[in-house]
């Protein structure tokens, strides 16, 4: 459950990502993407090792750390220009496909690190996520209602 919760909050960093411009958008894209692709990666080869958990764990960090600096670029911009939403989505999309795939990964992998004796470790990283996650729908809701006064 918290392995969704933590995916779930860099699912939702796309849709708040926001920027000074597109450009610095669209990097902030390709860097959570990597991310999630990373930390899936991770997830995927993890066969309850210590090494292998530490390192998940590593991962998992520099995923929160693209999402917050996603959501604090959220802040930075009225909304996403209309000449640019269909690469945005594209973008979106994309993200969204990679965290379906590591929520998927992540849950066949819950009782290996259970077995290893790490699920404390890995419920002190995943609860940050779901923090995260808390935070980004604040600011989701904001700038999603900033973003619809632009278009009316």
């Amino acid at each position: 459950m918290l392995i969704k919760q933590a995916l779930v909050s860099a699912l939702l960093a796309p849709v708040a990502l926001a920027a000074t411009n597109t450009d610095t958008v669209f990097s902030g894209f390709d860097n959570l993407h990597k991310r999630i692709l990373s930390a899936h990666d991770c997830l995927k080869a993890f066969n309850g090792g210590v090494t292998q958990s530490l390192y998940c764990g590593f991962e998992f960090y520099n995923l929160l750390t693209s999402s917050s600096s996603a959501r604090k670029d959220l802040a930075d911009l009225d909304s996403v220009p209309a000449d640019q939403v269909q690469t945005y989505l594209d973008y979106y999309h994309d993200i969204r496909s990679s965290v379906s795939n590591t929520l998927s990964t992540g849950a066949s992998k819950v009782g290996d690190m259970d077995s290893a004796g790490l699920k404390t470790f890995a419920g002190v990283i995943l609860r940050n996520f779901v923090s995260e996650r808390a935070t980004f729908e604040t600011f989701l809701r904001d700038e999603f209602e900033k973003t619809l006064a632009v278009f009316v």
